[in-house]
C-alpha cells in the first residue's frame, strides 16, 4: 500500500509537470484536434448524404451521426504514442537513467499520456459542443446517466488496453534493433479493425463472429457502441467483459515481455 501511494503522488506530480510543459505548445493542441475532428466530420457528412440518397445501411442516420461525433473524443481518449518513445529509449540506452530513479519509466509514460490527454480535451471539447449542437436531433442521447456511467468505465477500459499493447510492442526494442515496421503493421490493422475508420456495424455479415470479438473492437468501436447503439444490458455486459479480459490477457503479456526484457537489457550506465 505504501509504495502504491508513493507511486501516485509521483504520478501526480509528474503529470502536473508535464501539463505545464505542455501548455507552452496551446496553439498546437488546437491545429492538432481539429486535425483530429476534421476526419469524422467528413465521413459523418459522406454516409448521411449517402443514407439521404437512398443507401441501405444495416444501422439509421441516427447511430452513424452519434458514431462521429463521439469518434474524434474516443479515439483521442485511448490513443497512445508510447511504442517509438519506449523503443527508441531501450535502444539509445535512455532506459539506464531511469532505472536508477524511484520511479518507474513506465510511470512517466503514464503521466505523459494522461497529460497530453487533458491539455488535448480543453482543445477538442469545444470542437466536439459545436459538432453536438448542430446535430443534436438526429442523435442517440441517453436519457440516464448510466449509460453514460458505462460509457466512461469503456473508455477507461479501451485507454489501457491500448496502453498495455504500446507497451508489449514497444518492449519488443531488448531484442530487435527497430520495431517501427510492426508498430506501423498494427496501426493500420487497428485503424480498420477498432472502427476508427469505417464503423463495426457496416461490415458484411459473414465476418460479424471476427469483428465482434477481436481485441481492436474495444479500444474504439465498443465505448461508442456504448452510447450510439441499441446494445441490452446483457450485451452491455458480456462486451465490458469481454473488454476487461483483453485488458487482462494483454496486461500479462506485456509485464512479462517487459520483465524478460528488463532482465536482459544491457546499454551504458546499466
Amino acid at each position: 500500500m505504501t509504495t502504491l501511494l508513493r507511486n501516485l503522488r509521483v504520478l501526480r506530480r509528474m503529470t502536473a509537470a508535464n501539463i505545464v510543459q505542455a501548455s507552452v505548445y496551446r496553439g498546437a493542441w488546437l491545429i492538432f484536434m481539429a486535425a483530429n475532428i476534421s476526419v469524422p466530420i467528413i465521413s459523418l457528412l459522406i454516409w448521411r448524404t449517402a443514407i439521404a440518397n437512398g443507401a441501405q445501411l444495416p444501422v439509421d442516420e441516427r447511430y452513424v451521426t452519434t458514431y462521429f461525433v463521439l469518434l474524434s473524443f474516443v479515439t483521442m481518449a485511448t490513443s497512445s504514442w508510447l511504442t517509438g518513445f519506449l523503443a527508441s529509449d531501450i535502444r539509445l540506452g535512455r532506459l539506464s537513467t531511469w532505472m536508477v530513479r524511484p520511479a518507474s519509466l513506465l510511470l512517466g509514460f503514464v503521466a505523459n499520456n494522461v497529460s497530453e490527454k487533458i491539455m488535448k480535451l480543453f482543445a477538442l471539447a469545444p470542437m466536439i459542443g459545436v459538432l453536438w449542437w448542430v446535430f443534436r436531433d438526429s442523435m442517440n442521447i441517453p436519457a440516464g446517466p448510466g449509460r453514460w456511467a458505462l460509457f466512461a468505465v469503456s473508455l477507461v477500459l479501451g485507454a489501457v488496453l491500448v496502453f498495455t499493447i504500446d507497451i508489449m510492442i514497444g518492449s519488443l526494442a531488448f531484442w530487435m534493433d527497430d520495431v517501427l515496421a510492426i508498430a506501423q503493421a498494427r496501426m493500420l490493422i487497428a485503424n480498420v479493425l477498432s472502427g476508427s475508420i469505417v464503423p463495426l456495424a457496416l461490415m458484411p455479415d459473414w465476418s460479424r463472429g471476427f469483428i465482434d470479438n477481436q481485441p481492436f473492437r474495444y479500444t474504439v468501436s465498443f465505448p461508442v457502441e456504448v452510447v450510439a447503439g441499441n446494445l441490452s444490458g446483457t450485451d452491455l455486459l458480456a462486451g465490458l467483459g469481454i473488454q476487461l479480459a483483453y485488458v487482462l490477457a494483454f496486461g500479462v503479456v506485456a509485464r512479462l515481455v517487459w520483465s524478460s526484457g528488463i532482465r536482459a537489457y544491457s546499454a551504458v550506465g546499466a
